[in-house]
């Protein structure tokens, strides 16, 4: 009976509690496309009871009596506090979210780190910012979007490269680009110049080429980039992390039902920008006025005799440059459980070029998976297999297809009746055919790469973590290059076929651990590394001429100069790395890093060296004295950061000793082709950063500055030797000087990035802007006889000079000063050279009337001397900015989005190396720029003057004057004996623009109306680039970066293939 009535007593009690309860259910959705949210937090609050969402995003819940309110969370969404009401059992939540919180965290180098405690200068883009542009590789999306970080396109040739400086240009011989790291794994290029790839000078005679090493990664598979800017920050990478380091992170899977995607897009191109070239009439006028004068003994023709006649002719920039199609397909796949998350995709994107005959296509193949097999035990892997083509052109230089379409005469027809390709023969020489030379000449590139990682996660411990990774690059390219058969005029060409195969693999081993542990008020992370790496090349290249036919380009097959090349060449990197961050109370906050590296690129006295860096921060917002100003000034935090970089990519033998074949008279043999250096070293640097973030109004404004200086020196160079240390004759006898560390570079600047939600709510408005300001100067040449640093325009003339105390890569020349309007003016100004000792002037040997006239501003002692000669060339130009900026407004109502983006560049000049060719006025069988037509024309003092000895007025230079003085272009005279077009500021223009570089607008369907077909989310888009641009130049495009033909040369256009303007239309396709 007693047991009986404590069962009746329990039985109570239990009842009378759960009648105390209350079981609450529902289901917790993304609100961006309505999946369920797996492991989605529901917490009672005030309680310690609570629940977490399944596979499908349901919960259930008991909430006691006295409790109404439930906390939902979840990662990557802002947390929401829901109030029951009386009765209410089933609630459903759909989540937002936090782009503030999904930003807090960022990729650094080994690992990550809240962004509100970094100490040192990053900057980074997220996948919106990355899609926000047509861009065909990573290195594109840069461009304005990232505040010190300036990127300008080699070409816009399709798949074509940017050169990307981090913090200005800090080296002259070696690499410059930044370090490119794809989850953990460092990008292989495989080359820079199209001689690295078999192309020879096909593709320039520079040290850079349009070829992008970045256009066999994908865009559409990357989720983030993170930009290292200073020092502080790069440090941890030690001997690679000099240019900038920039982090590349690919998607990942997402526990969940999987999510299929498809992204496509078809776009048009075309060159919207055409040079004002004379026409057929204008020509005509052209040619006549060298008969007037019997200059060059050019004869009156009858077909230019009455120029009004004639037609425009053929326009030739017409036939050249195409409407462009482009057309891009991707596909994913994402999903899987809370222990395995898996993305794959795979994509296709082809690309003409504008200028015919050039294009590029990329096949794209990734999958990243991700294992939780354990709690202290996780395993994964990233992979990916790409194959692009290139169909190369050479656009730029003398031999480019844009120059001879430039040049080309207006009365030659593109084609024959017959279809042929046309060509006229003048005195015996024939113009090549532009169309010709852009659709038989072929140069092609294919490349093949797989790349990515396999790593594990330990945790034996709840604070420690080991990483462990196994990275690979292995890659493979051909480039073929065939020349046809071609007999036009006097055009004649042999085939000849070059095929050369290059391969390459990359294993990369990591192991870092790293221990996180918070005490009280302090926290503290500490990781120590060890990774090491070894690199292997080699290539095979066979090339002959004369082949049997132009249906099969088989080197084998050549009858004549039969030639077999190979090389093969490895480099290797050993390095110990550590970092230890503090944070005290969120306040007060410092990193250290240290990495010692040893790398096989250097002597084997300079093999090894340590990098230090330290940083430290204080978030002043949160201390006490500061709360009465929270609600204006929501964050405040000040940095300071310094720290050594260094520079390996030289080359991997450059301090050895290199042997080449000689033939003489006892048979063939060896010598050495170079003098080593042993003590050859890194190319250090050391950067100072001075940094203040500021956010207003809750961070509805965030203002990020900084100041920076860094340092580079041991800047590998040539050594200058005398004569008789073997380094003079000629190219098969002498020995190559070696190469040292003499130069240093300072790199000063100041940025400024100001992110702004100015409306928010139904109608949303966000605002980006970054400006940044660098100016850099040559400090010394140390051991050296250079003075200067030299760049070439085409050949030997000298485009660019930098000395000690001038900025790099500065434009060098004369400066004019008008045109000789007679006699007198001759007679009165500085005496040129080729100014008659004998005072007998002669219009076809010496400077005449109608020349130009340049300014007398040094001698041998430094002073001005009366005469025009080396001594007065001088800085006449900077091709470095004083800033860029960009700017990105985003407006966005309902399902409606408009993003437009503004970028540009102030201070930077160009040297306009095209129209010095098309106004050197010093041929007749060239065709010009339309701006001769107001050259100096040149009239007779007195016309009734008659000469006894059957000379004319024009033979005689005191009866020669200007007949329109205001000109500014020179007479038209051929051979051009004063060196009219000599490198001088006539051709120095103001490369400044804006460029309303980029309009997207796109429309997000309402799930009610998709939901019906099984898809969770659809967005249509059009997409306008490079709609307008704002300039004074007179060149196709004012973005001139690196010189594809000739080294030390920036901001010199020659025939730079242009950027198009593109217009394209997409979707985006969840199911």
């Amino acid at each position: 009976m007693k047991n009986f009535m404590l069962f009746l007593m329990t039985l109570f009690l239990s009842c009378h509690v759960m009648a105390q309860q209350t079981t609450v259910t529902g289901t917790i959705t993304d609100g961006t496309d309505g999946s369920p949210l797996i492991g989605a937090n529901v917490l009672v609050k005030g309680t310690g009871t609570g629940s977490i969402a399944d596979v499908n995003g349901k919960f259930s819940v008991s909430v006691p009596t006295g409790k109404d309110v439930l906390v939902i969370s979840c990662i990557g969404y802002k947390q929401q506090e829901i109030t029951l009401k009386a009765g209410q059992k089933v609630v459903n939540v759909v989540m937002k979210e936090d782009s503030e919180l999904l930003d807090e965290v960022v990729v650094v180098g080994y690992g990550t780190m809240k962004k509100s405690d970094l100490s040192g200068a990053s900057v980074s883009m997220g996948e919106d910012a990355i899609k926000g542009s047509i861009i065909t590789n990573l290195d594109q999306s840069l461009q304005g979007r990232a505040a010190g970080v300036t990127a300008v396109q080699t070409s816009g040739a399709p798949g074509s490269s940017s050169s990307i400086r981090v913090r200005g240009q800090a080296t002259i011989n070696a690499n410059a680009e930044p370090l490119y790291v794809v989850d953990g794994v460092i990008v292989q290029g495989g080359g820079q110049s199209g001689g690295d790839y078999g192309f020879g000078d096909a593709l320039g005679n520079g040290t850079v080429s349009t070829i992008s090493p970045l256009s066999t990664i994908n865009p559409a598979d990357i989720v983030s980039m993170e930009i290292l800017k200073d020092a502080s920050a790069t440090a941890i990478y030690g001997a690679q992390g000099a240019n900038g380091v920039v982090l590349i992170t690919t998607k990942r899977g997402k526990a969940g039902e999987a999510k299929f995607t498809y992204d496509g897009m078809v776009a048009m191109q075309r060159q919207t920008k055409r040079l004002d070239l004379m026409n057929l009439r204008e020509y005509a006028d052209y040619y006549n006025d060298f008969t007037r004068t019997f200059d060059g003994g050019l004869k009156e023709s009858a077909y230019y005799s009455d120029p009004s006649l004639l037609g425009v002719g053929t326009n030739w920039q017409d036939a050249i440059f195409q409407t462009a199609f482009q057309h891009q397909h991707q596909i994913g796949a994402q999903g899987g459980t809370e222990k395995i998350q898996y993305y794959v995709s795979a994509g296709y994107m082809d690309q003409e070029g504008t200028l015919i005959g050039s294009n590029f296509n990329r096949l794209s193949v990734r999958t990243n998976l991700d294992a939780q097999l354990k709690k202290w035990l996780k395993l994964g892997l990233s992979a990916t297999f790409s194959d692009t083509n290139d169909d190369l052109k050479l656009a730029e230089g003398e031999e480019g297809i844009i120059n001879f379409a430039m040049t080309s005469l207006p009365d030659v027809p593109i084609y024959n009746m017959d279809g042929s390709y046309a060509t006229v023969v003048r005195e015996n020489y024939t113009s090549r055919n532009p169309i010709a030379l852009a659709m038989e000449n072929s140069n092609k590139l294919n490349r093949k790469k797989l790349t990515g990682n396999i790593y594990a996660e330990i945790s034996p411990l709840k604070k420690l973590t080991w990483r462990a990774e196994l990275g690979y690059d292995i890659s493979s390219s051909k480039a073929d290059v065939y020349r046809p058969i071609i007999d036009l005029g006097t055009w004649k060409q042999s085939n000849s076929s070059r095929m050369q195969k290059n391969s390459s693999t990359f294993w990369q081993i990591k192991n870092y651990v790293t221990y996180n542990n918070t005490f009280g008020k302090h926290n503290l992370t500490a990781m120590l590394g060890q990774e090491c790496w070894e690199s292997k090349w080699d290539y095979t290249a066979v090339s002959s001429t004369n082949l049997p036919s132009d249906a099969v380009h088989n080197p084998q097959l050549g009858a004549d100069n039969k030639t077999i090349g190979s090389a093969f060449g490895s480099s290797a990197m050993v390095s110990f790395f550590a970092r230890l961050n503090y944070n005290y109370s969120d306040r007060y906050l410092a990193t250290y890093t240290y990495r010692y590296d040893g790398n096989s690129n250097f002597g084997p006295n300079n093999r090894w060296a340590g990098f230090h860096s330290f940083a430290a921060s204080w978030r002043f917002s949160n201390e006490r004295f500061f709360e009465s100003l929270k609600k204006v000034v929501s964050n405040g935090k000040v940095r300071v950061g310094w720290g050594q970089t260094g520079n390996s990519g030289i080359g991997s033998y450059k301090w050895g000793t290199s042997m080449r074949q000689v033939y003489t008279s006892l048979g063939q043999g060896y010598r050495p082709s170079n003098i080593p250096n042993l003590d050859i070293q890194w190319e250090s640097q050391e950067q100072w950063n001075i940094g203040l973030d500021l956010g207003f109004f809750n961070d509805r404004v965030n203002i990020t500055a900084d100041w920076y200086q860094k340092e580079s020196k041991n800047m590998l160079m040539e050594m200058q030797l005398p004569s008789y240390m073997g380094t003079g004759g000629n190219a098969s006898s002498r020995l190559s000087a070696p190469w040292g560390n003499y130069g240093h570079i300072r790199n000063t600047g100041f940025e400024i990035a100001v992110n702004t939600h100015p409306i928010v709510g139904t109608f949303e408005w966000d605002s980006n802007f970054q400006i940044s300001w660098n100016k850099n100067k040559l400090l010394a040449l140390n051991n050296t006889a250079n003075a200067a640093i030299v760049g070439y325009g085409q050949w030997n003339d000298v485009v660019s000079m930098t000395t000690i105390g001038e900025s790099l890569y500065n434009f060098y020349g004369y400066v004019t000063d008008g045109i000789y309007q007679n006699l007198e003016d001759i007679q009165n100004s500085p005496k040129p050279e080729k100014y008659p000792a004998d005072g007998v002037f002669n219009r076809s040997q010496t400077v005449w009337v109608g020349d130009v006239k340049y300014k007398d501003l040094s001698g041998p002692d430094g002073k001005p001397d009366g005469v025009i000669n080396e001594y007065d060339k001088t800085n006449i130009g900077s091709p470095m900015p004083d800033f860029t900026f960009g700017w990105t407004n985003t407006f966005r109502y309902k399902g409606f989005d408009l993003s437009i983006f503004i970028n540009g560049s102030y201070g930077n000049k160009v040297y306009n190396y095209l129209k010095m060719k098309m106004t050197s006025m010093s041929g007749a069988w060239s065709n010009q720029l339309a701006d001769v037509v107001n050259r100096a024309r040149l009239e007779p003092v007195d016309a009734t003057v008659v000469y006894t000895d059957g000379t004319q007025w024009y033979d005689h230079i005191e009866n020669v004057r200007v007949a329109n003085p205001s000109a500014s272009l020179p007479r038209a005279v051929i051979g051009d004996p004063n060196d009219n077009d000599r490198i001088s500021d006539r051709y120095i223009e103001d490369g400044s623009y804006i460029r309303l570089k980029n309009i997207a607008l796109g429309y997000t369907f309402p799930k009610k109306w998709i939901k019906t077909i099984g898809v969770e989310n659809l967005r249509v888009y059009m997409n306008i680039q490079n709609l307008l641009t704002i300039t004074g130049y007179d060149g196709y495009d004012p973005e001139i970066g690196v010189n594809t033909q000739n080294v030390n040369v920036y901001g010199m256009d020659f025939g730079r293939y242009p950027s198009p303007t593109t217009y394209s239309f997409g979707l985006s396709l969840t199911f």
